[in-house]
């Protein structure tokens, strides 16, 4: 499809690069939000003079900081999908020329579990022994690793992609994003064991390059 013909056919609204630099601006928004809800030390009780010395001070403050370790766990291990959402949303629309109506539609979702990450991320920091927190948390990644999944399902058939762009391999990508997604189902039966289940997440993206490497390995040996 040349470039002239899907200026044609895009439609008012399904601009690429509109949509792009809002998703954009919401994941920015959002992982800026992860860090606001990690408790803060009081300048009182940990500041020196008055009777404190300097090694007092110290010792206080570590004592806070490493007493909030799971709040600044949570923070990474958040920090990290959105990351790795973003990366992956990045490279898709680096290879469409227009987003169609149903990719858009599937933007509502993405962007609004995007948006309550944060909330998750805030229980999960402050309770991380308890199972309902790894699972809300869990869910929520979970769902924006499908929304991640259909959007690039979609671009496929609905024939947005450029025509420089091998679909072979855009397949291929495709079924290891929903092979992760998958994955990360997966580990939801985990979650009972908080917060070891914390160590399969963070795998997410180790087992994305494994399955990617079988794919292709597969794929060419077919071929």
């Amino acid at each position: 499809m040349s470039d002239d013909l899907a200026q044609e056919r895009t439609r008012p609204g399904q601009t690429a690069e509109r949509l792009g630099f809002f998703t954009d601006a919401v994941f920015a928004i959002a992982m800026t939000l992860l860090v606001i809800e990690i408790p803060r030390p009081d300048a009182a009780d940990f500041e020196t003079g008055d009777g404190v010395s300097k090694a007092e001070a110290f010792d206080r403050l570590w004592r806070f900081l490493t007493a909030h370790h799971s709040d600044f766990f949570a923070y990474l291990l958040a920090f990290y999908m959105l990351w790795v959402v973003w990366r992956e949303h990045h490279a898709l629309f680096d290879q469409v020329s227009h987003v169609s109506a149903p990719m858009i539609g599937w933007h509502f979702p993405l962007l609004l579990l995007a948006g309550f990450l944060p909330y998750a991320t805030t229980v999960l920091g402050h309770y991380p022994d308890n199972p309902l927190a790894a699972l809300l948390y869990g869910l929520v990644v979970g769902a924006l690793l499908l929304c991640r999944s259909a959007i690039q399902s979609l671009a496929s058939r609905d024939d947005v992609l450029l025509p420089h762009i091998d679909k072979r391999q855009y397949r291929l990508t495709t079924t290891v994003s929903w092979i992760v997604t998958g994955y990360w189902a997966l580990t939801l039966v985990l979650v009972w064991w908080t917060p070891w289940v914390a160590i399969p997440w963070f795998l997410t993206s180790a087992v994305a390059s494994v399955v990617g490497w079988i794919v292709n390995r597969r794929t060419a040996a077919a071929a």
